[in-house]
């Protein structure tokens, strides 16, 4: 079953220019990989806050087509506010695996840290194949492995040390880091028909002044730990910073805070033809 969103809307709306700031390298490098665009029909899938689609509607142009989209309900109101003003774009609610879109109808199909979060990937990749054009580009970012992304799992291992959560880094299907092997996407990307699959690792690092500020906004951002945290106890949220600072000693910056290292993978591919 696909993890809810929409409780974590508002949170996603607050710190929407975060989010981007988190996800920049990639970001420019998937919009490189599916240019030019311009009068392409264009779909992107788990578009949440309606940052990257506002750019993608630039980058079709009057002369080409957006459909933006999201499950989350929550997540649809705010690509309907942020996409308002743009006459090329539409948007709606979809769910990646059961996609209801006319066959071989997209240019291109774009799909920013979703993918993994699908309970069933390869059904994912099967329905994004069917929609897109021969000759259409794919493209999809997701996260590395945990081991990869301590910016994102010290937040996690610090709460379920301190009896917040339970289990251990979510690599099971559904989960942000299940397609973190290359090797493994690149496999699933081929298997459901595309060619010139190719799947390069994109490194980031996220300064923080404190480790409050970074329990705050991995906190507000993942939806497990946002209800965590609505339910923690002060005790337990100071043990929460107090976990991260520790975690995260090694990654101690020169000017002060830390400097926390994570790992992006973009793959790229397309349907034959």
């Amino acid at each position: 079953m696909a993890i809810d969103w929409s409780g974590a809307a508002p949170s996603w709306d607050r710190h929407r220019h975060t989010i981007e700031e988190m996800k920049a390298e990639v970001t420019e490098l998937l919009l490189a990989a599916v240019r030019p665009l311009e009068g392409a029909q264009v779909l992107e899938l788990g578009g949440g806050t309606g940052e990257l689609a506002a750019r993608l509607a630039d980058e079709v142009g009057p002369t080409g087509q957006l459909t933006a989209t999201d499950l989350a309900p929550g997540m649809v109101e705010l690509l309907d506010k942020r996409l308002a003003a743009y006459p090329n774009v539409t948007v709606s609610r979809a769910d990646a695996m059961d996609l209801d879109l006319p066959e071989r109808s997209f240019d291109a199909v774009v799909f920013r840290m979703g993918l993994m979060m699908a309970p069933d990937p390869d059904r994912a990749l099967a329905g994004i194949h069917r929609v897109l054009r021969p000759g259409g580009v794919f493209a999809t970012t997701v996260w590395g492995t945990p081991q990869e992304n301590p910016w994102m799992t010290a937040v996690g291992m610090a709460a379920a040390f301190s009896g917040l959560v339970a289990g251990g880094p979510p690599v099971a299907p559904g989960g942000p880091f299940s397609l973190g092997d290359p090797d493994d996407l690149a496999r699933r990307v081929g298997a459901a028909g595309f060619s010139d699959v190719s799947v390069r690792r994109v490194p980031k690092t996220r300064h923080y002044r404190d480790a409050a500020q970074h329990v705050d906004e991995i906190g507000t951002l993942s939806p497990q730990l946002t209800a965590a945290f609505a339910a923690a106890t002060p005790e337990q949220l100071a043990a929460v910073v107090e976990g991260v600072t520790a975690l995260t000693a090694e990654y101690a910056a020169e000017g002060g805070g830390t400097d926390v290292p994570g790992t992006a993978l973009l793959c790229v591919a397309r349907r034959p033809g």
